[in-house]
């Protein structure tokens, strides 16, 4: 679903008006569809909401996944697409559609939203998602569904030795990838270390390099 960035200088707007332009269609196609949902004088049409409509389809499977022993990672972008329905592009690999890459609402395969280490949402048009998925399988789509890190809590690696060893491989892979969709963004900060959440710690991997690295 994420495509190249743009930048504001190629398309000879300011930074301001890409963001108003962005706000703007956010609240009319997400935001406005939201607000008006219970207004019975409203028109159906201002009703309707794309991502509603495909989240809530009749083809769509929802699923909560609790994994006994935890291990899920978490990242930047808590929203991962993974998989292609339908006749993918010629032009993109198929192994690009676990990086969000050439996909969008109308053909993803699934959604996994990792929630914390012991808890996901999967949304799937396949039904058979739910059981055949493993916790090894959504770390996966959430390192390459993330843009700027993924994290975890400082034990983890103690905890869960087998995900632990994949996770570098994981993370090379996504930054290889990455700056095909990352161009024109601010570099981040390449250190590893532990970050402060409701009181928690956690251990957090960045995904980018710095462009004094590339």
């Amino acid at each position: 679903m994420t495509g190249k960035a743009i930048e504001a200088d190629d398309s000879g707007i300011s930074d301001e008006e890409l963001q108003t332009s962005m706000m703007g269609f956010i609240s009319m196609y997400v935001i406005d569809p939201w607000r008006l949902r219970h207004d019975n004088d409203a028109y159906y049409k201002d009703h309707w909401n794309h991502l509603v409509s495909t989240l809530l389809s009749s083809n769509m499977h929802w699923s909560c996944y609790r994994p006994r022993r935890g291990g899920l990672l978490v990242g930047d972008n808590p929203v991962c697409f993974s998989g292609v329905v339908g006749t993918p592009p010629e032009d993109i690999p198929p192994a690009f559609f676990d990086h969000a890459v050439g996909t969008g609402f109308h053909d993803f395969r699934r959604l996994t939203l990792p929630l914390g280490s012991r808890l996901a949402v999967i949304m799937s048009r396949d039904p058979q998602d739910a059981s055949r998925l493993r916790v090894a399988d959504i770390n996966r789509y959430s390192v390459f569904n993330s843009r700027e890190f993924v994290a975890h809590n400082p034990d983890w690696a103690k905890a869960h030795p087998d995900l632990a060893r994949e996770l570098p491989q994981l993370l090379e892979r996504q930054r290889m990838v990455a700056p095909a969709f990352l161009q024109g963004r601010n570099c981040c900060s390449c250190s590893s270390g532990l970050a402060e959440s409701e009181g928690r710690r956690w251990s957090v991997s960045p995904i980018r390099f710095c462009r004094r690295q590339r």
